[in-house]
C-alpha cells in the first residue's frame, strides 16, 4: 500500500487518532496475508468514522484489494428493506461479475439464514483472488438482515482475506438489539473510539491552518465545537486562518449548516431531542425533554448520549452556538409551537412561572386559560428584581391573550402602574384606554374603579377621575366608610372642596401626613403617585427644601433601580423644590435631567412639568432667549387636559409678562383660570392665578379689577401661607396709595422670609425700595436695593443693574451729606457688632427681625443697642445717624456669588424669538378655551381705555 498523502483537508481528521490508523494499517496487512478480521469503528456524530472508512477503501485499493462501501441512512427505506445494504455494495466499480450476479440472486431470497451463507460463499470466492474489504457507515442504520449477512461473514472469515470494517455511532441501538452482543462477542473484533478532539488537538489542527494561532482562538473553537472534527473544520472554513479569537458564527454559515448536519445524520430521535433541548435553554429532566420531543425515554437517553459524545452539549445544555444554529434552521410556526408545548410540560411539571412566561414570551401566544396567571405572577417576580421592561412583556400578553373584559381591564390597570416606571406618557396613552371603554360598558369591577381613579389622577386628568369616583358612588352606597377613606386618599386633598368654597382648613394636619408617608413608604408602583403628591404638597406647603430633601433621595433610588420614569418624576420635583428656593442653577440642571430621561417627549402630558419649570427658570435668570426656546417647543393638545397644563400656562404667561406681551399673559392667566375653576382645583396654594392676573392688571392700569382679585386671594388663603400670602400682600400694596405701601410691603417681607421663597422675597424688597425712594427716603430705599441685588445675584437671575447704581449713588450723597449730624459727635468708636446692630435698627428692623438676620439672641440686640444709644447719646433708634443705614455689613454675611444665569450680562435677546412665539398659530390653538380667555383679556384692556 502507498504512503499518505493528503492534503490539509485530509489530515485534520487524522490528529489524535495515530493508534486508531496504526491499528488499521496492522488489519489490512493481516487481511493480505489471509488473516481475515472484523473492525468495529465507535465515534459520535462527526468525529471522523466515515473519513476512516474512506481512509481504509483507499489504502486497500491501492494494495491490490478489492473495495465494498456502503451506509445505513436515519430514516431511509434502506433500513424497512431486508438486504437493502448488500444492494449498495454492488454500487461502487470494480465489483465482479460473479459476486454482483450471487449477490443479486440472494437479495431476492427471504430465507435469511440461506442468504447469509450464500453471501459469505460469494465474498470467500473473489477473496480467493484478491483480498476484499467491506466498510459499511452508520450500521446503527441498517437493516438488520444486511447487518446479519455480515456478521456471518466476519464469523466464518477467520482464514479468508476478507476485512470487515463496520463504524457506527454510539448510544443509538439497531432494531434487533442482539446485534451488538453478538459482534462484540467475535474473538477477531477489533474495536476502535474515535473521541472529540482535546484543547491541545484543536491547537494542532489550527496550527495546520495558520503558522501560529492564538492561545485565545484555540480555547474559543474548542468552546464553540466541543472539539468535534466537523464542526471544527466548518468553523475554519467559515472564518479563515486568522489568528485572533474567534468570533461568534453566522447564521446560516458552514458552521451552522455542519450543526444541522450532524443532528440530521443522529436521526429522528436525535433531531426531536435537540429541538427540545434547544427550546427548553436550561438544564432540565429527562422526563421534560423526553415529553417535549414526543419521544421514548430510551430514544431520549440515547439522543442525549449522542448530543454528548458529539460535543454539543456542555455540560446539560446545547452550546450557544449549536443552540442558535438549530433555532434559526426553524421556521417561525415550528419555533412558536415547540415553546408553547414547552410552558405546558413545565406547567404539569410544577416548573416556577418565570419559567414557563419565559416560553410563553417566546412563542407569543398564550391560548391556555390558564396562562395569564402565569404571566402576571411572572410580572410580579420580575418586579421583585427591579426587571420592569420584562414585567411589562409579560403583562403586556397577559392583557394581549385575556378574553375575560373584566380581568383585561384590570391587567390593563396593573400595566399601566409598571409602565410609568419607565414611560408615564405610554402608561397613559396606551394603557388606560382598555379600562375606561370597560367602565363606559359597564364591564369594569369596583375593585378596579379604586386603581383607575388613582392612575388617571396621577396623570392629572381629573375630569376622567370624577367620573370614575362617580361610577364608583353610584353602584356602592356613597356614604360607605371605604368610599370615603378613598377620597381622603386621594392624593389631591382639594378635589373635594367646593369651587372657590373658602380657605381650606388648616394645613398642619396635611403637612406632617405628607412627611410621614414619604419617611416611612418605599417605592413602589402603588406608592409612586402619593409620593409624588406629597412632595408638591410640602413645595406648595412653603416646605420646598424638606420636599428637595426627600425628591433627591427618591431620585437616587430611581436611578439605582432604573426607572427613567420616576426619574423624570423625582427630577422635575426637584427642580421646582430648587426653584422655589432661588437656587436657580441647580434647578435648571434637575429641570434638564428629568426631560432627558423621558423616553417620549412628544405628545407626554408630562412634558409640561420640567418644560414649564425651564421657562420659569431662565425667565427669572433673565436669559428670555433660553425662555422662548423652550416656549416655543411643540407641545400636543392633550397637555391641557391635565394638571401639567395649568403649570405650562402659567410658566407661559410670566414669561409673556416678563417681555412685555401683558395681553397674551393676562389670556394664558385667565386661561389658568378657567381650566382650575372647571377642574375644581381653584385653590390659591395649588395655583395662584389671581396674583398672575392682577399682575398683568397693574402693568395694564387696571388697579381696580387686580385690587378685586387680590382681596378675594388674600381671603382663600387665610392667615397662614408665608409665599402665597407675601406675593398676595406686594400686590396688594401696589393698589393703595404710595404711603401706605410701606407697611403693606413690610408684612409681606415678614410672611416671605418664613417661605424659603428667595426670589419672591427680592421682588418685595425691591418694591419697599421703590416705595421709599418715591416717599423721598433714598437712603432706605439704596440699602434695600443693595440687598436686593445681593439676593438676586445668590440665585443665579440677572440684577437690575441700573437700579442697583442709582442706588449706590443715593448711598454716596447720603453719606456725604450725613456725616458727622447726629447728636454726640462721630460713631468711629462702636465696635463692629454695635455697628451691624445699629444698622439693622437704622433701617427699620426690630429686635427680632436684627436677631433673626445676625443669628444672636434678642436679650444680645437690645444690650448691644443699649450701648449704641450711650456712645452716640440718643435715646431712642429713631435719633440713629441716616449714614449708619449704608454700613457695608449691616446684615448677616452671605455665601461668596454664585454663577449667574445666562443672561445676567446680557440684555434681552428675543426681539426675533418673542416675535415668533407670539405669532405661532400652534400656540393659539393649544388649549380648548384660549380663545374666550384672549377675549377677557380684550375686555379688561378696552375698559382701560
Amino acid at each position: 500500500m502507498q504512503g499518505d498523502t493528503w492534503g490539509l483537508a485530509k489530515a485534520m481528521e487524522f490528529i489524535e487518532r495515530g493508534p486508531q490508523i496504526g491499528r488499521l494499517r496492522t488489519a489490512l496487512r493481516e487481511c493480505a496475508a489471509g488473516r481475515g478480521g472484523i473492525v468495529l469503528v465507535d465515534g459520535a456524530v462527526g468525529c471522523g468514522k466515515s473519513e476512516i472508512l474512506g481512509w481504509v477503501a483507499e489504502q486497500a485499493t491501492a494494495g491490490g484489494a478489492i473495495s465494498l462501501s456502503a451506509a445505513g441512512s436515519a430514516g431511509s427505506a434502506t433500513r424497512a428493506r431486508p438486504l437493502a445494504i448488500l444492494g449498495q455494495f454492488l454500487d461502487g466499480p470494480g465489483v465482479p461479475t460473479r459476486l454482483a450476479l450471487a449477490v443479486n440472486r440472494l437479495v431476492e431470497d427471504e430465507d435469511g439464514a440461506r442468504a447469509a451463507r450464500r453471501f459469505t460463499t460469494a465474498i470467500h470466492e473473489v477473496a480467493l483472488r484478491r483480498p476484499v474489504v467491506l466498510s459499511l457507515d452508520d450500521v446503527q442504520h441498517a437493516d438488520d438482515a444486511s447487518v446479519r449477512c455480515l456478521l456471518h461473514l466476519a464469523r466464518h472469515s477467520g482464514r479468508a482475506r476478507v476485512l470487515v470494517l463496520l463504524a457506527r455511532s454510539p448510544h443509538f441501538a439497531p432494531t434487533d438489539p442482539q446485534l451488538p452482543t453478538e459482534f462484540l462477542r467475535q474473538p477477531e473484533l477489533e474495536h476502535l473510539h474515535l473521541a472529540p478532539l482535546s484543547p491541545t488537538g484543536v491547537a494542532e489542527l489550527l496550527a495546520a491552518a495558520a503558522d501560529a494561532p492564538d492561545p485565545r482562538r484555540t480555547q474559543r473553537y474548542h468552546e464553540l465545537t466541543g472539539g468535534n472534527p466537523l464542526l471544527l473544520r466548518a468553523l475554519i472554513a467559515e472564518q479563515g486562518s486568522a489568528t485572533s479569537a474567534a468570533a461568534e458564527p453566522a447564521p446560516g454559515g458552514p458552521y451552522g449548516q455542519a450543526v444541522l448536519a450532524c443532528l440530521r445524520r443522529g436521526g429522528t430521535g436525535m433531531w426531536r431531542v435537540a429541538k427540545a433541548a434547544a427550546v427548553l435553554d436550561v438544564g432540565v429532566s429527562a422526563e421534560v425533554l423526553r415529553r417535549l420531543a414526543d419521544t421514548t425515554a430510551l430514544a431520549t437517553a440515547q439522543a442525549l448520549g449522542a448530543l454528548s459524545s458529539a460535543g454539543l452539549l456542555e455540560g446539560d445544555r446545547l452550546r450557544r452556538a449549536a443552540r442558535a444554529a438549530l433555532l434559526d434552521s426553524l421556521d417561525p410556526t415550528e419555533h412558536g409551537g415547540l415553546h408553547r408545548r414547552a410552558a405546558t410540560v413545565l406547567r404539569r411539571q410544577g416548573a416556577p412561572a418565570a419559567r414557563i412566561a419565559d416560553h410563553l414570551l417566546a412563542a407569543r401566544e398564550a391560548p391556555e386559560p390558564w396562562a395569564v396567571d402565569v404571566l402576571r405572577e411572572a410580572a410580579e417576580e420580575a418586579l421583585d428584581g427591579d426587571r420592569a421592561r420584562r414585567a411589562i412583556a409579560c403583562l403586556e400578553l397577559a392583557a394581549e391573550q385575556c378574553r375575560d373584559p373584566a380581568a383585561r381591564a384590570e391587567t390593563h390597570l396593573r400595566l399601566a402602574e409598571v409602565t410609568g416606571r419607565l414611560n408615564p406618557h405610554a402608561a397613559e396613552q396606551r394603557c388606560l384606554g382598555e379600562p375606561l371603554t370597560a367602565l363606559a360598558l359597564g364591564d369594569l369591577p369596583e375593585s378596579s374603579m379604586t386603581a383607575l381613579a388613582h392612575q388617571l389622577l396621577s396623570h392629572g386628568r381629573l375630569d376622567a377621575a370624577r367620573r370614575v369616583l362617580g361610577r364608583l358612588k353610584e353602584q356602592s352606597d356613597p356614604r360607605a366608610e371605604w368610599i370615603e377613606q378613598l377620597e381622603s386618599d386621594l392624593p389631591l386633598p382639594w378635589l373635594h372642596h367646593p369651587q372657590s368654597a373658602g380657605p381650606l382648613p388648616d394645613p398642619v394636619e396635611g403637612i406632617e401626613a405628607a412627611e410621614r408617608l414619604l419617611r416611612v413608604s418605599g417605592l413602589t408602583d402603588v406608592t409612586v403617585s402619593p409620593l409624588v403628591s406629597a412632595l408638591h404638597l410640602l413645595i406648595d406647603r412653603d416646605r420646598a427644601s424638606r420636599a428637595e430633601a426627600h425628591a433627591q433621595a427618591l431620585l437616587a433610588e430611581s436611578i439605582r433601580r432604573e426607572a427613567p420614569g420616576w426619574q423624570a418624576l423625582f427630577g422635575s420635583a426637584c427642580a421646582q423644590a430648587a426653584l422655589r428656593q432661588g437656587r436657580l442653577p441647580d434647578a435648571e440642571q434637575y429641570a434638564r435631567q428629568a426631560m432627558a430621561v423621558l423616553p417620549e417627549r412628544a405628545g407626554s402630558l408630562f412634558l409640561g412639568g420640567p418644560l414649564a419649570s425651564l421657562i420659569c427658570i431662565y425667565t427669572e435668570m433673565g436669559d428670555f432667549e433660553a425662555a422662548a426656546r423652550q416656549v416655543n417647543q411643540p407641545v400636543g393638545k392633550d397637555l391641557f387636559t391635565g394638571l401639567h397644563g395649568l403649570a405650562y400656562l402659567r410658566a407661559r404667561g410670566r414669561f409673556l409678562l416678563a417681555t412685555d406681551r401683558v395681553r397674551a399673559a393676562l389670556a394664558d392667566f385667565l386661561q389658568v383660570a378657567w381650566l382650575a375653576h372647571g377642574w375644581g382645583v381653584d385653590q390659591p396654594f395649588f395655583v395662584p392665578w389671581r396674583t398672575d392676573a392682577a399682575e398683568a392688571l397693574l402693568r395694564l392700569d387696571e388697579t381696580d379689577r387686580a385690587r378685586d382679585l387680590v382681596a378675594e386671594q388674600l381671603r382663600l388663603c387665610g392667615p397662614g401661607g408665608g409665599r402665597i400670602r407675601g406675593t398676595t400682600l406686594r400686590l396688594r400694596a401696589m393698589t393703595v396709595d404710595i404711603a401706605d405701601r410701606p407697611a403693606l410691603l413690610s408684612r409681606a417681607v415678614e410672611a416671605l422670609r418664613r417661605s424659603e421663597d428667595t426670589l419672591e422675597l427680592a421682588r418685595t424688597l425691591e418694591a419697599l425700595a421703590e416705595s421709599y425712594q418715591a416717599l423721598a427716603e433714598p437712603v432706605r430705599a439704596a440699602t434695600l436695593q443693595s440687598r436686593v441685588w445681593h439676593l438676586t445675584r445668590d440665585c443665579g437671575a440677572r440684577p437690575r443693574t441700573r437700579t442697583i447704581a442709582h442706588a449706590y449713588a443715593d448711598l454716596r450723597e447720603a453719606n456725604t451729606a450725613g456725616a458727622g449730624t447726629y447728636p454726640g459727635g462721630e460713631s468711629g468708636n462702636l465696635s463692629e457688632s454695635e455697628r451691624r446692630v445699629a444698622a439693622l435698627a437704622a433701617s427699620g428692623y426690630s429686635n427680632r427681625g436684627i436677631a433673626e438676620e445676625l443669628f444672636i439672641t434678642v436679650s444680645t440686640v437690645e444690650q448691644h443697642l443699649t450701648r449704641v444709644y450711650r456712645k452716640l447719646d440718643i435715646k431712642n433708634r429713631r435719633q440713629l445717624p441716616v449714614h449708619l443705614r449704608s454700613h457695608p455689613d449691616w446684615c448677616r454675611p452671605t455665601p461668596g456669588p454664585r454663577d449667574v444665569g445666562p443672561g445676567a450680562t446680557d440684555g434681552p435677546r428675543t426681539a426675533g424669538l418673542v416675535a415668533a412665539a407670539d405669532s405661532d398659530p400652534h400656540r393659539q390653538a393649544q388649549c380648548p378655551g384660549e380663545q374666550a380667555a384672549v377675549q377677557v383679556a380684550g375686555t379688561a384692556e378696552g375698559s382701560r381705555r
